[in-house]
C-alpha cells in the first residue's frame, strides 16, 4: 500500500514538474526583415506626432556591423531585445513570453536635422540604467523598472545585407522608468 502511494505521489510530482516547465519565449522582429514594397527614393522624415510604443523589460542590446544593400556602405546596427511584461498588475514580473527584437542604426541618417542625433546612444544608456535597477531591486517589490521603445509613425528604414530592414535612429527613441519612490 505504501509503495502504491509513493508511486502515485512520484507520478504527481513528475506531472507537476512537466506542467511547470517554462515555455521558450518567442521572438518577433521589428521592423519586418524584408519589405513587401520596394524602397522608394529618399523617404520624408516622419512628423513625430504619433509613435508606436513598446514597454517591457530589456533583455539585451547587441551591436552588429553590417553594410547597406546596393552601396556596400558600412552601417552599425543595434538589436534591442525587449520582453513584454504585464503592466499595472500585482507587481510580480509576469512575462508574456514574447521578446521583441528592435533593429535600428547606431547613427542617424541626417545628424544635422535630427531632433535628437543621440537616440541610439540614449537607448544604450537606458538599457544599462534599467538593468542595474532591476538587478538591485528587492525580489518582492510591488513595482519594477522598464524601458519604453518608441518608433515614429512612418519611420524611415534602410535595407542591410545581414540584418535586413532596420530603422534609422533619427526615428526611434527610448525612455526608461526607474522606481525611486515607494508605492502608495
Amino acid at each position: 500500500m505504501k509503495r502504491a502511494i509513493s508511486v502515485v505521489l512520484f507520478a504527481l510530482l513528475l506531472v507537476s514538474v512537466a506542467n511547470a516547465a517554462a515555455k521558450k519565449p518567442q521572438h518577433q522582429r521589428r521592423p519586418a526583415k524584408l519589405s513587401s514594397a520596394p524602397l522608394a527614393s529618399p523617404q520624408a522624415a516622419p512628423n513625430y506626432e504619433y509613435f508606436s510604443i513598446l514597454n517591457g523589460t530589456p533583455m539585451g542590446l547587441y551591436l552588429h556591423h553590417d553594410t547597406e544593400v546596393g552601396t556596400g556602405n558600412p552601417i552599425d546596427v543595434y538589436m534591442f531585445a525587449i520582453e513584454l511584461q504585464v503592466m499595472n498588475s500585482d507587481g510580480n514580473l509576469e512575462p508574456e513570453g514574447l521578446i521583441i527584437d528592435n533593429f535600428y542604426t547606431a547613427k542617424p541618417q541626417q545628424p544635422l536635422q535630427a531632433m535628437n542625433p543621440y537616440n541610439a546612444h540614449d537607448c544604450r544608456i537606458w538599457n544599462g540604467i534599467v538593468l542595474d535597477e532591476i538587478k538591485n531591486q528587492p525580489i518582492q517589490s510591488p513595482t519594477w523598472s522598464y524601458v519604453q521603445f518608441n518608433v515614429a509613425q512612418g519611420a524611415r528604414v534602410v535595407q542591410t545585407n545581414e540584418d535586413g530592414q532596420v530603422w534609422w535612429s533619427d526615428d526611434i527613441e527610448c525612455w526608461g522608468s526607474k522606481d525611486r519612490f515607494p508605492p502608495f
